[in-house]
């Protein structure tokens, strides 16, 4: 007889459903109830997850158990509560290998491969731990929230784009080539640590439409030239820029570039390219402490109206600094700079 705690326990941590490759697993996860867990065995499952709630789906581990949705199916819809442990989801052309469209959903040690994306959210939020992205874009946030804690992404348009929504990651790669960013944020926030963007294309953060990114311990590396255009490792327009104690290196024409938007660098170790290290144009402010420029072209250019405050930072470039006064361009020096102050007769 087992005693009434031990079958409390049974019944709070639910049932568990076994499914080895090859088995039915549409009618598993028809059977499932909230609280329990679909375990998955090793090999290929050719079926969608479907809509499931309230359950977890466990697999052998990324790579060893692999789910296949059919053509023209997403690997998996969350509009509830899921986990998914040990598990590796492909989608194919147009689809998505998870959409989250409400709820809470966890990952753990998963793979997601889609036509579209890996991951795409539009609600709810999506909380994930060694986690493998990729698709057209390997993640694409449009409302809620993210965790990325560990893991990579890739994706042909962008690695991680998000256009609405909260996006937090850490100790992550991002690995391109893409052909617009290796992160793109418009109209959302993205909060970095620890996140190293290798080889992203012509952009390795790319903010715009009042977007917004932090980020500490940030490495950005290989931007490039593409269809003409200088690569810049991080371009801003019209949006918020944070970055501290970040290094960026292969920067083809800009290490930062910014028309628009507010800019501050503390701590940052940069390469500029071709157009110089740091760019702000069209009325963009900087707020520049602690930061060290070198590569070809100009440590500072200031054009458009721009206005950067900068204290004890290092030039090693020639020239330090351009600055186009003419156009109400405005370059303030503080403590520990030992460049000329530009302008200084047009005040």
């Amino acid at each position: 007889m087992i005693p009434l705690a031990h079958a409390a326990l049974a019944l709070w941590l639910g049932a568990t459903i076994d499914v080895s490759a090859g088995e039915d697993l549409a009618s598993a996860l028809a059977r499932a109830r909230p609280g329990d867990v679909v375990r998955l065995g090793p090999g290929t499952h050719r079926a969608s997850l479907g809509r499931p709630s309230g359950i977890a789906v466990e697999g052998a581990g990324a790579g060893a158990t692999v789910i296949v949705a059919p053509e023209g199916e997403d690997g998996v819809v969350a509009a509830g509560d899921l986990a998914l442990r040990g598990l590796t989801l492909r989608a194919g052309q147009g689809r998505s290998a998870l959409k989250v469209l409400g709820g809470a959903v966890r990952l753990d040690d998963v793979a997601l491969a889609g036509g579209t994306s890996g991951a795409f959210v539009d609600g709810g939020s999506l909380v994930a731990d060694d986690v493998s992205l990729s698709g057209e874009y390997g993640l694409l946030l449009r409302a809620g929230r993210v965790a990325l804690h560990g893991g990579s992404a890739r994706g042909g348009g962008d690695g991680l784009a998000v256009t609405g929504g909260e996006l937090s990651v850490r100790r992550f790669d991002i690995v391109g080539p893409s052909r617009e960013a290796g992160l793109a944020v418009s109209r959302g926030s993205a909060s970095l640590a620890a996140v190293v963007i290798r080889s992203p294309g012509p952009s390795g953060i790319a903010v715009s439409g009042g977007g917004t990114v932090e980020g500490t311990g940030v490495t950005i590396a290989g931007a490039t030239e593409a269809q003409g255009f200088l690569g810049g490792c991080v371009e801003v327009l019209s949006g918020k820029l944070r970055l501290s104690g970040a290094t960026l290196v292969g920067c083809a024409g800009t290490a930062v570039e910014a028309s628009g938007g507010e800019v501050s660098l503390r701590g940052v170790d940069a390469s500029g390219g071709l157009a110089g290290c740091l760019v702000f144009l069209g009325g963009a402010t900087a707020d520049l402490h602690g930061n060290a420029c070198g590569g070809r072209g100009p440590g500072l250019v200031l054009a458009g109206g721009s206005r950067a405050t900068a204290v004890a930072n290092r030039w090693w470039t020639d020239p330090a600094m351009w600055v186009d006064c003419a156009s109400g361009a405005r370059a303030r020096l503080g403590r520990g700079e030992v460049v000329r102050e530009p302008c200084a007769a047009a005040r």
